[in-house]
């Protein structure tokens, strides 16, 4: 079994930045809402207009693939930001999207920055 995660990088237009690992490829703003650091990161910056979503995927292991859960994602991240260089951990592709104020609701980037592989 192979598992399937991504390091998010949420920025918002005041500058705040914060990098988190999450299950999945998440696509869209609702893909992020039941993590804690992304929920932290939204009631720390009330304020903001626009968030821009950088996404890179990785896949962990061999076999079929499978969206990590909440406790490998957080096995991963009590492993340091070195576990993403090691050789069990694959890239998968990066993506990014933005999530708006008004709409609470992403605008997809026109072309994906790498396709997905699988």
């Amino acid at each position: 079994m192979a598992v399937l995660f991504s390091k998010v990088t949420v920025s918002a237009d005041n500058g705040a930045k914060e990098s988190f690992l999450c299950g999945g490829i998440p696509e869209r703003e609702d893909n992020l809402k039941n993590w804690i650091k992304y929920q932290n990161f939204v009631k720390d910056n009330p304020d903001t207009e626009k968030v821009e979503v950088n996404v890179k995927s990785f896949v962990y292991g061999d076999g079929e693939i499978l969206d990590a859960n909440e406790y490998e994602v957080a096995y991963f991240t009590k492993r340091g930001e070195d576990f993403l260089e090691r050789s069990t951990v694959k890239p998968y592709g990066e993506s990014k999207f933005e999530i708006t104020a008004d709409n609470e609701d992403m605008e997809e980037a026109e072309e994906p920055i790498i396709e997905m592989q699988g």
